[in-house]
């Protein structure tokens, strides 16, 4: 009798483990980037435009891990190109010998539940012990991407670096001093208008509902721009995208709070633009 029920058992987890297995394919996909890091700064670019970053600031052995979601910059389906650039920490110039870097690219479901992670991407470790000190450490490699939508996005957007820097830091310079006017104001129509492609790119490849309510908080009357001087204009994308950047944040823009009390606070606008046609004005596309 055990003999039996133990086959029994056998043949009903086999037969389970079959029908689990047909259901749980991912039909959702959700890309994430998992990154840890030890005694160095990070930046994960994907497909030549940067999605993360983190600048650490003290030579401390604490180890940070994060889960960082890159759907938003996978417009079409097939081989995907990352980049994860190594540097020193904060306000130092070489990589330190014990810096270590890890990192793998998985797709969970977004939707369903009970289906397990698949691994898209080689497990890369990056350690610096055999490694001459370097300002800088840049590595690359692919995966495979397959999501139930595509985006026409910058596919097929304007060369930028065919055009005058000058005039396109000016264009985007203008399009932070409207932004900013939007949040001290809080107008909702201005907003949509600014915001409305890059919202609902960025709500579907997140899977996320889209939302008709702008996301202002009370404190945002009081926020200022920062001084134009702080910021560099950079491309991407090959030329598709551009934005402006200061030292230690991702591409975009930071506001500040003109008052200072406990309610005040500050955010960080991470922009990328593109010009749909020659002649058009720059619109935000994430």
């Amino acid at each position: 009798m055990i003999k039996i029920t133990t086959l029994l058992i056998i043949v009903v987890i086999f037969t389970t483990s079959g029908q689990e297995k047909k259901q749980n394919m991912i039909k959702n996909p959700y890309y994430i980037a998992e990154i840890t890091s030890s005694r160095c700064s990070v930046e994960l670019s994907v497909n030549g435009v940067p999605a993360y970053n983190h600048f650490e600031e003290a030579n401390t052995a604490s180890t940070a891990t994060i889960e960082w979601p890159i759907n938003p910059f996978i417009i079409e389906n097939g081989l995907q190109h990352f980049e994860i650039k190594v540097m020193p920490l904060k306000n130092s110039t070489l990589i330190l010998e014990k810096a270590f870097i890890k990192i793998k690219i998985f797709k969970s479901e977004a939707i369903l539940e009970y289906v397990p992670q698949e691994l898209v991407s080689k497990e890369i470790e990056i350690t610096f012990l055999d490694k001459k000190k370097l300002p800088i450490y840049i590595m690359k490699d692919v995966f495979e991407a397959e999501l139930p939508f595509n985006f026409s996005a910058w596919k097929n957007s304007v060369d930028l670096s065919k055009e005058d820097s000058d005039e396109l830091y000016k264009e985007i310079i203008k399009c932070n001093e409207e932004i900013a006017t939007i949040y001290q104001t809080s107008n909702q129509e201005n907003y949509k208008k600014k915001f409305k492609i890059r919202d609902s790119e960025l709500n579907k490849s997140l899977y996320l509902p889209s939302s008709d309510e702008p996301p202002f908080l009370p404190q945002d009357k009081y926020i200022l721009p920062l001084p134009n001087n702080l910021y560099k204009l950079e491309l991407y994308a090959n030329g598709k995208l551009a934005s402006v950047r200061m030292l230690y944040e991702l591409p975009g823009f930071r506001y500040d709070p003109k008052i200072k009390n406990e309610e005040a606070i500050g955010f960080s606008l991470n922009v990328y633009f593109h010009r749909k046609e020659r002649g058009l004005p720059l619109e935000i596309i994430r």
